[in-house]
């Protein structure tokens, strides 16, 4: 039995050998465009139909699909143009995107798609705030401008805890003006789903129910859309970069390297002006780390692991296991070259989030007392630098998300916080009081909300207007 398995039997008992029927990835050319991207590993790439170097233009569908991942049965997903994860969106910063999506779902499944951690224009968002969702059989092109290089995400904004769980969710990576010398830039999307024993999607629970308290966690573990960990050939102390994105409906993943030497140089956004080191990596739903990774001269294999807690230990599963194969490279960390980050100055407006559980008559998840489909508008000023005071009233930890702007997260329960950089999203663990601040620089109705998808379905959300 595969390794990795050993979870599935732990949390559900699924047996079998995992196997998937996910279209094969085809690496590299990015299409027809003038100026060919780098190259990056793991994913699934679409053509690029517009000729120009600053604009891609990709088509692509939303559709059902059979995806098997237990011998005994496979699953009713749904897909981004057949893939799961869907295709990677691959452009430079300053380029335009331009997707042309057609919405081939079942009658009832209208969706959309949002854009994870860009700062693009309101109506491009993908929320129904802002843009009537995609009936089945209709298209809609979205069209935007990138400003900010990094790893982010695509995935949609209607039934997002159901249709995100079957399947809807892919990678996005801008690219940085200047290419670094690497051996290989990797993209590992990390996810859970719950299957049943014939291998298919197990139904959705009554959300008043466990599934409505804590998130629905999956007991299956997979990495870019495979159930079997991924492999290939590092070279000894060659240099990588590989980008994480965590894409569950609700659990927390911990991860971590062996066999190589690492550390963190992006977190949501652009590069990190100073990259720092650790042991290993809290992820929330939803968020995005980009690491340097230096394999060992002297290592047989490197691997990118899942740590989650067990009954008395904590549990490896091993994901990425690269085979330490040819000539060493030099080892040397790269130079990176990032910016330093302004910090956020005049601070001239507070706005204050208080996040509750209401089970009084029926399981509510609120904002400031409130469930979305109950609360007005938070109105905001476009351009005057303002403090975020996010304080958890629950018991439970809530990964919160801002659409459309960058924040910096300054204290955690009165003390300075240690997170460097830009970001979308932060973590929000039980009884705990955040200080973020940000510019509010970018117009429009913005979607705040807590990343556990049920939790959000249930309530926790609200839109901030920045006049």
């Amino acid at each position: 039995m595969n390794k990795n398995l050993s979870l599935f039997v732990l949390l559900s008992a699924c047996g079998g050998t995992p196997k998937s029927s996910v279209k094969p990835p085809v690496f590299g050319d990015t299409g027809s465009g003038v100026e060919t991207l780098p190259e990056v590993w793991g994913l699934a790439t679409l053509e690029d139909h517009d000729p120009d170097p600053t604009v891609v233009e990709l088509h692509f569908d939303a559709a059902s699909a059979e995806i098997q991942w237990l011998e005994d049965g496979s699953a009713s997903a749904f897909t981004y143009a057949g893939t799961i994860p869907g295709p990677l969106i691959q452009a430079r910063v300053g380029d335009t995107i331009r997707a042309v999506f057609t919405n081939n779902l079942p009658e009832g499944e209208a969706t959309t798609i949002h854009w994870h951690g860009l700062r693009i224009a309101n109506d491009m968002d993908g929320v129904p705030a802002v843009q009537s969702p995609v009936q089945p059989g209709e298209t809609f092109t979205y069209e935007f401008v990138v400003p900010d290089s990094g790893s982010y995400w695509y995935h949609p904004h209607v039934r997002t805890n159901v249709q995100l769980e079957r399947g809807l969710y892919g990678a996005i990576v801008i690219h940085e003006e200047i290419d670094y010398a690497l051996d290989k830039d990797r993209y590992f999307v990390i996810d859970d789903v719950r299957v049943d024993d014939d291998g298919d999607f197990a139904a959705v629970e009554n959300l008043q129910g466990p599934d409505g308290v804590h998130g629905r966690h999956g007991n299956m573990l997979l990495i870019n859309g495979e159930a079997e960990p991924l492999s290939d050939t590092v070279r000894p102390s060659g240099v990588e970069r590989w980008r994480i994105v965590n894409t569950a409906n609700a659990r927390t993943m911990w991860v971590t390297v062996k066999g190589a030497d690492w550390r963190v140089i992006a977190v949501d956004g652009p590069l990190l002006p100073q990259p720092y080191t650790a042991d290993y990596l809290r992820v929330p739903v939803g968020r995005r780390f980009d690491l340097e990774v230096i394999a060992h001269g002297d290592a047989d294999e490197v691997s990118l692991e899942i740590m989650l807690p067990g009954e008395s230990a904590w549990n490896y599963y091993p994901m990425f296991v690269g085979s330490v194969e040819g000539e060493a490279g030099a080892g040397e960390q790269i130079d990176w070259k990032a910016p330093a980050i302004p910090p956020v100055t005049g601070v001239e407006q507070t706005t204050e989030l208080e996040l509750n559980v209401n089970s009084d008559t029926a399981l509510e998840w609120t904002i400031n007392g409130d469930t979305y489909a109950e609360a007005d508008d938070i109105r905001v000023q476009h351009n005057v630098p303002g403090e975020v005071l996010i304080t958890n009233l629950s018991a439970f930890e809530h990964p919160f998300h801002l659409h459309g702007q960058f924040f910096q997260v300054v204290e955690r329960n009165g003390e300075p916080a240690e997170q460097p950089g830009w970001h979308d999203t932060v973590l929000v663990e039980g009884q705990d009081t955040l200080k973020l601040l940000t510019n509010w620089d970018n117009p429009g109705r913005w979607m705040a909300h807590c990343h556990i998808l049920e939790h959000a379905e249930l309530g926790m959300m609200r839109e901030i207007v920045v006049e």
